[in-house]
Formats: C-alpha cells, structure tokens, sequence
C-alpha cells in the first residue's frame, strides 16, 4: 500500500512482517540464492542486522546488498538450519523479540549443532529496519563450523 506522498505504510504488525521475512528467507536458500528480491521486498531498505563479531559471518550488515552477504555467507556455513519452538513476544507496535531453538548442520563439518537462539527486531513502515542476533554460545558454533573463533577488537 501506499499513501499520496508515494511512501509505503503497510499495516502489518511486527510478527507478520517477520513471518513474511522467514517465509522468503525459506524460499531463497531452497532455490539456491537464486532471487534475492522476494527477500529484499521483506525487509527495510535500511535494514541494519548484527551477527555476533566472533562467528565467521559476523558483523554489522546495512542495507540490502549488504545483508544479502551475510544471507550468502550463512548459507556457505551451513547447510541446513532451522528454527523449532519459536515463541513471539511482541514490544509495542515495533519490536518482536523471536526465542527459538536453532538447528543446524555445518556444510563443512557435516556437524549439528542445538541451541537456543533470541533475536530482537524492530519494525519500521511493516518491514524489519533492525535485528540483533543472541547466539546462547558462539564457541560451540564455531566448533561445529570448525572455524577458530575471531576475537573481538
């Protein structure tokens, strides 16, 4: 939707817009990264994500080039995840805190890896501008993706 000034105003709630996100995020990494766009369609133009530093894929990301990177850099890491059990806890008309349990098998190691997993998203015209991810233990993963941690400066 759109108002007369030509700016978007959708009127979904933050859960919606992230369920929107996670069901393009789904088909993208099936199709092998093949169409970017139903993801970009998803997120804010300004999306700003944080991924723990220490992780192979860590990092600030902005914008959508930017976090299509890190969406190609997971996928290079690992070959399957998924979330089970989320819980939703909507914040106000803006942040949804999602606490799942994240499975995963590393594409090198052929490791899996079990653990919980928060992550805090903040919405902005119906579409996620920010996400902070909360690994319950970053050690364990770069274990499992046989990566030696990289230190924080």
């Amino acid at each position: 939707m759109s108002n007369v000034a030509g700016t978007r105003t959708l009127s979904y709630s933050a859960l919606e817009a992230l369920q929107r996100f996670y069901a393009a995020e789904e088909q993208y990494v099936s199709s092998g990264g093949l169409d970017f766009d139903a993801v970009a369609n998803t997120i804010h133009p300004d999306i700003v994500l944080f991924q723990a530093a220490s992780l192979p894929y860590g990092g600030e990301y902005r914008g959508h080039s930017s976090f299509k990177n890190w969406l190609d850099r997971m996928a290079e890491a690992w070959r399957s995840v998924r979330a089970q059990g989320p819980v939703f806890i909507e914040h106000g008309a803006d942040t949804i805190v999602s606490l799942v349990t994240m499975e995963a098998e590393a594409r090198a190691t052929r490791r899996q890896i079990q653990m919980p997993v928060c992550q805090v998203v903040r919405v902005q015209d119906g579409l996620p501008i920010e996400w902070r991810v909360f690994y319950w233990d970053t050690v364990a993963l770069n274990d499992a993706l046989g990566h030696a941690p990289r230190r924080n400066r």
